[in-house]
């Protein structure tokens, strides 16, 4: 339990208090009429009280912040998945991408995750060569149905990540593939673009 929430016993408690205080200050102001009986046999008119009626003024409008975009967050390469949205990623001295810009899809983005397929284990790593090969053919097999229209004809390409020796080490086989506008940068999904 955290330290801000209060126990059930600590609200019923307030709740008590607050209802024992709203009774004791609604007894502050004029005495209760009191039975003939109890006042020596007269009866005692209450004494008028004057009320005036307040009209609250109606509240200030009040002005939202308009949200700024969030622009581009750097990412683990490890944690995006189908959906995601990237900027132009830079490589290390290697060539190899380690983390990658994530951008909501609905700012200007360079690339959108359209297909997120493992290669087949093949035991030790094939290779750069056979990877990319592998990760080509997954990515353009899934390309025409996505963007909806055949890639030969297409305004839109892609592009993919895929493991590198030592991620293969280490278990990585997953192929990311990535959708972009060749035409500049996209705002929203171009899934079904079919350009």
């Amino acid at each position: 339990m955290s330290a801000t929430r209060r126990p059930l016993l600590g609200r019923i408690t307030l709740g008590i208090l607050a209802v024992g205080a709203s009774l004791s200050l609604s007894a502050c102001g004029q005495l209760p009429l009191l039975p003939p009986a109890l006042t020596g046999g007269e009866e005692i008119s209450p004494e008028p009280v004057e009320t005036t009626e307040t009209s609250e003024a109606p509240a200030d409008p009040v002005e939202t912040e308009t949200q700024e975009p969030a622009g581009a967050s750097d990412t683990d390469v490890f944690n995006i998945g189908l959906g995601d949205c990237l900027n132009e990623m830079e490589t290390n001295t290697d060539e190899q991408i380690s983390e990658v810009p994530i951008i909501d899809c609905s700012e200007p983005h360079d690339y959108e995750v359209y297909h997120v397929e493992d290669v087949p284990d093949s035991g030790a790593y094939p290779g750069e060569d056979a990877i990319l090969e592998s990760a080509d053919t997954i990515c353009r097999d899934a390309f025409d149905a996505w963007v909806g229209t055949p890639w030969a004809e297409s305004g839109i390409d892609y592009t993919q990540l895929y493991p590198v020796e030592e991620g293969w080490d280490l278990g990585d086989r997953e192929v990311l593939c990535l959708a972009y506008d060749m035409a500049g940068q996209a705002t929203g999904t171009l899934e079904g673009a079919g350009y």
